[in-house]
């Protein structure tokens, strides 16, 4: 089987309705979500374009950043102010990237929460007084390089809606607001821009359903049916596991698995050759992470730790070795400066229910 960037099954439940209404199970559960991903393959090979070649879009990556830009909709005439808004951020995108965009109204029925994580944790375009979240527009971006970041930010200043930025390439109130109320709009590779359209429409059509001004500025309309887009190429952004997250976890484990657990419940382990391995090999990157004098129990223990802060991807079956292995990033704070993030490579073995660590990087 081909690697599986990401299952969603967080904002797109299909899945886990069918599974629960029909009470289909994880064997049967594993083929079909395989099957569908086969499809998906052929689908867009088809299209020309290379699904393995949009991993950057849809995976988290410890060296590029993520962002939202935020509008204030109510100075935008037109009703219809995310349009107008794309267009002034279409031209400022790197027409080289491969990216995830996600867009919303800042939704919320707390409003002094909303206030206090945007004071908190907005870089400030110019001077704004806050009335109601449901006035402020974002557009989420990641795999940034600060370059990018800065030449969005500085491309955007001179446009009277906007207010600034969010960093969000780090987990903070404002990430784990952001997962809540961004939706996936479209997945940017190149110039391509490939979008969901309706599921009785053919996947050999190629049309722009939404309302905005996409094919500008030499970008080209791909679309596909919005299960296949809602399944595998909406982008997740990262927060810590909550309890209606844990069927996107089962689901995404049951797209390489039949035998599925609780991954919290699992010991996590590192065999001595792999210890040996990580301390001489990485330990530039474990000492930033303050993990170079830890020896391996404590190693073990502090990732364990983390495995609830974060979702799955990267999910693949290697045959040959009989390996069903995931990623999932990690991130640890240090006492200055940023903090460290890193890849963990796990081996699901669910038979003992344990994760063996294949590799930190």
């Amino acid at each position: 089987m081909h690697p599986i960037h990401t299952v969603n099954s967080r904002s797109y439940v299909m899945l886990e309705i069918l599974r629960d209404h029909y009470g289909i199970t994880e064997a049967r559960m594993k083929n079909e979500i395989q099957r569908m991903h086969r499809e998906l393959i052929e689908i867009l090979a088809v299209k020309g374009i290379d699904y393995a070649g949009l991993r950057s879009a849809l995976v988290p990556n410890t060296d590029k950043d993520e962002a939202i830009f935020l509008f204030d909709s109510t100075m935008i005439e037109s009703g219809l102010y995310g349009r107008e808004i794309f267009n002034r951020i279409l031209p400022l995108l790197d027409p080289r990237t491969t990216q995830s965009i996600l867009i919303g109204d800042l939704l919320g029925n707390d409003q002094h929460l909303i206030y206090e994580i945007l004071r908190e944790s907005i870089v400030l375009a110019r001077s704004w007084t806050f009335k109601h979240s449901t006035d402020v527009f974002g557009v989420y971006i990641n795999n940034l390089s600060k370059n990018a970041k800065a030449y969005i930010n500085n491309g955007l200043a001179s446009y009277p809606p906007y207010l600034g930025y969010i960093p969000t390439t780090f987990q903070s109130r404002a990430k784990l607001y952001a997962s809540t109320t961004m939706a996936s709009f479209l997945l940017k590779k190149g110039k391509i821009l490939i979008l969901a359209h309706e599921d009785d429409r053919s996947n050999t059509e190629n049309i722009n359903i939404t309302l905005y001004d996409l094919d500008q500025h030499g970008y080209k309309i791909t679309s596909l049916q919005g299960y296949y887009f809602s399944i595998f190429l909406a982008y997740k952004i990262e927060r810590p596991v909550i309890d209606i997250d844990t069927t996107d976890i089962e689901i995404s484990l049951n797209s390489i698995s039949s035998n599925i657990q609780p991954i919290d419940e699992f010991d996590v382990i590192i065999d001595e050759a792999k210890f040996g391995y990580l301390i001489n090999t990485k330990l530039g990157k474990m000492k930033k992470a303050g993990l170079s004098k830890a020896d391996r129990m404590q190693i073990e223990r502090l990732i364990k730790e983390k495995i609830n802060n974060s979702y799955i991807y990267n999910l693949t079956y290697l045959e040959e070795h009989n390996v069903l292995k995931f990623n999932i990033m990690l991130e640890f704070e240090r006492e200055e400066g940023y903090p460290t993030r890193m890849t963990a490579v796990l081996e699901y073995v669910p038979d003992n229910k344990s994760l063996r660590i294949i590799t930190l990087h």
